[in-house]
């Protein structure tokens, strides 16, 4: 599945500063009594690429995991939270 990324000004400086890699994978909460799919973000390269689609935008390389669905194959990547908190969110990901 070919996905389309928009990785904001913002967020690309901040990804460059942490090494210019991004693992977007899904995070399966089974275990209790409603199960729950959440986005789960990395900044390091995954263990085994190839369970992963490869994307290069901008000099950001992000991996996501095959099998992720997000509306209209387009995710969004912002940058978020207060100073020292900063962090990534990801947006678009399709939970049914």
């Amino acid at each position: 599945m070919d996905y389309s990324i928009c990785i904001d000004d913002k967020a690309r400086e901040w990804l460059r500063e942490k090494g210019s890699v991004l693992t977007i994978s899904k995070f399966q909460a089974n275990h209790c009594c409603v199960p729950a799919s959440e986005v789960w973000i990395e900044f390091q390269k995954p263990e085994n690429e190839n369970l992963y689609k490869k994307i290069v935008q901008h000099g950001i390389t992000c991996f996501i995991e095959k099998g992720m669905e997000f509306k209209q194959n387009h995710l969004k990547v912002k940058l978020t939270g207060p100073p020292f908190f900063k962090t990534i969110r990801v947006e678009g990901f399709k939970y049914f």
